[in-house]
Order: structure tokens, then C-alpha cells, then sequence
């Protein structure tokens, strides 16, 4: 069960200085922002929020380990991104950005079809605590009103979608990539969170069958040279 408390001094002296350091400059009405935030602890299996929830929320991960799934089009629940400590989370839908609605809404966007979540202002992601998570958690509307008032906040906000259009440009890339290479980038990259999931989560992840993603580990600990999955015949989907 998912228990809420305010947040500690010691966790928003930290906070302060990751979203200052975003905001390069010190940031107006702290005190303001501080009073809206709440520590949040997430036990290992609770679920932190669900896909189709209004959910205007965001999470700085100060403890702890999740993942964040979506349901593609064949029904199926897959993992898309595994939140970590230091790591900004929001279902990016959720936000209520009326800017976004109207947009959409209009059909002023080639793509504004698929943003029917945005107009509702729903979730599209379920978010599930691997580990035991400490999270720190905010309303976007407090952010939303200090960017409308203050210079440095809004730079705050204009500067961690930055950051999260900069990643998904990154994952984009990586995602071209046979199930194969983008496991053994996985391990150059980032072993600390290869050593963190199960291998279910982790196919998922990949988007192969638990079976196929135990013959890529099993080539790569052999130090066996790359090959494409293709001519393995695995590029198959996970069952999540």
C-alpha cells in the first residue's frame, strides 16, 4: 500500500538543487512550491498510477527502481522505460496542457489523431514499482502558475521537456536496432539496470519471448560476434 507524507528537508535540499541546476538560476517562491510537495513511498509491486487516469502529476524519483508500461497495438502491456533515481517521471497526456488540447483538438497537428489521450487528459502509461521507491510528487498546476509568473520557472519546464524530447530522439535511434545490439548497448551502457530487472521485464523491454532474449544472453556471455536476430528467427514479441 502506498503510504504519503510531506517531504523530508533533507529530500528537498536535494530537489532544490536538481531543478535549480535545470533551471540555471535560483528559483522564486520555493517556499511556495515546497508546501505542494509529498514524499510518497511505493512498495515494490504497487502501482504508482494506470494508463486512462487523470493523472497531472509529477514524480522526481529520489529511491528506488519502476517500470512504465503502455499497451501497443496488439493488446499487448510492454515495457517502454525503466524510471531510476535522479529520473523526472509524467505520463506526458496526463499533464492537461491546454495548448496541446487546443491544438489537437483543431486539428492543427498532422498527428492530432493520435493525441486523443492529450485532449482527455489521460494517462497512457501504468507505472509499477519494481523496488521499494521513495518518490517525490507534485502537482503540475503549482509549476504551471510559478511558470507564468516567474522567468526561471518557466525556463525549468521549457528545460526538462528539453530533456525528455533529447531522450526520446536518443531511444528512437537505439530502437532500430535488432533486439540483439540494443541488449549488448544495454550492457556497455547502462549494466546497472541489466542487473536490476528480470528477464521477463527486460524482454518485455526488448520486445522478444523470454526464450529468445536467453539465447541473446547466452551469445553475448559466450563473446560470441554479433548477429542479427533476423537470421536467429527471434524478433518476436514479448508477451509482457
Amino acid at each position: 500500500m502506498n503510504t504519503e507524507d510531506a517531504a523530508s528537508g533533507h529530500a528537498m535540499r536535494g530537489l532544490r538543487l536538481l531543478l535549480e541546476a535545470y533551471a540555471s538560476a535560483e528559483l522564486p517562491q520555493w517556499d511556495l512550491f515546497a508546501s505542494n510537495v509529498r514524499a510518497l513511498y511505493v512498495p515494490a509491486g504497487s502501482l504508482l498510477f494506470s494508463a486512462g487516469e487523470t493523472h497531472p502529476y509529477i514524480y522526481f524519483i529520489q529511491r528506488g527502481f519502476l517500470k512504465a508500461q503502455m499497451i501497443d497495438p496488439g493488446g499487448r502491456a510492454t515495457t517502454v522505460f525503466f524510471p531510476e533515481e535522479g529520473d523526472t517521471l509524467a505520463s506526458m497526456s496526463a499533464m492537461g496542457a491546454e495548448g496541446i488540447r487546443r491544438v489537437a483538438s483543431r486539428g492543427l497537428h498532422p498527428r492530432s489523431k493520435s493525441l486523443q489521450a492529450a485532449i482527455d487528459g489521460e494517462s497512457l502509461l501504468t507505472v509499477t514499482a519494481i523496488e521499494n521507491s521513495l518518490v517525490q510528487r507534485i502537482n503540475y498546476r503549482v509549476i504551471e502558475h510559478l511558470s507564468s509568473q516567474y522567468l526561471q520557472w518557466a525556463r525549468l519546464t521549457t528545460t526538462i521537456a528539453l530533456m525528455h524530447a533529447t531522450l526520446l530522439q536518443a531511444d528512437a535511434a537505439w530502437q532500430r536496432g535488432s533486439a540483439e545490439q540494443r541488449y549488448r548497448q544495454l550492457v556497455d551502457l547502462n549494466p546497472g539496470l541489466v542487473k536490476r530487472v528480470t528477464q521477463r521485464d527486460l524482454a518485455s523491454f526488448l520486445n522478444v519471448t523470454e526464450a529468445s532474449l536467453s539465447r541473446i544472453v547466452k551469445r553475448v556471455r559466450s563473446g560470441a560476434e554479433p548477429t542479427d536476430d533476423d537470421d536467429l528467427g527471434i524478433d518476436e514479441f514479448s508477451v509482457g
